[in-house]
């Protein structure tokens, strides 16, 4: 039988807006782009700044990996203008070349 904890649990981690909103991000930019080389995956100020402990980078993981490599970059320090829960998505080819790119905001907000 499987414990409440595994029933009731709805994300990967302690937040909604650093892990289910880059999971669903993560979701939309592989519909986008599935035959990708490799992804890279930017994380800008809080989301790379509290987003090991909150499992930022394994939400997305679990999404892309079983796809292609992925190369995720922390950015801790540097914010984008819209908000502080900033990542930016990109699709690379078997040439190393940039097939798309995506920046998207986790807001949150429960």
């Amino acid at each position: 039988m499987n414990s409440i904890k595994e029933i009731f649990r709805i994300g990967a981690g302690p937040s909604s807006s650093h892990t289910m909103g880059p999971q669903r991000a993560a979701k939309i930019f592989l519909e986008r782009n599935p035959r990708s080389a490799s992804f890279k995956v930017s994380l800008f100020g809080s989301l790379a700044a509290t987003g090991k402990g909150h499992l930022t980078d394994r939400a997305i993981l679990e999404v892309l990996e079983p796809h292609a490599p992925v190369q995720i970059e922390w950015l801790p320090k540097i914010f984008l203008p819209f908000h502080p829960n900033a990542m930016t998505f990109c699709a690379i080819n078997s040439e190393n070349e940039v097939l798309d790119t995506w920046t998207v905001y986790s807001i949150g907000g429960g």
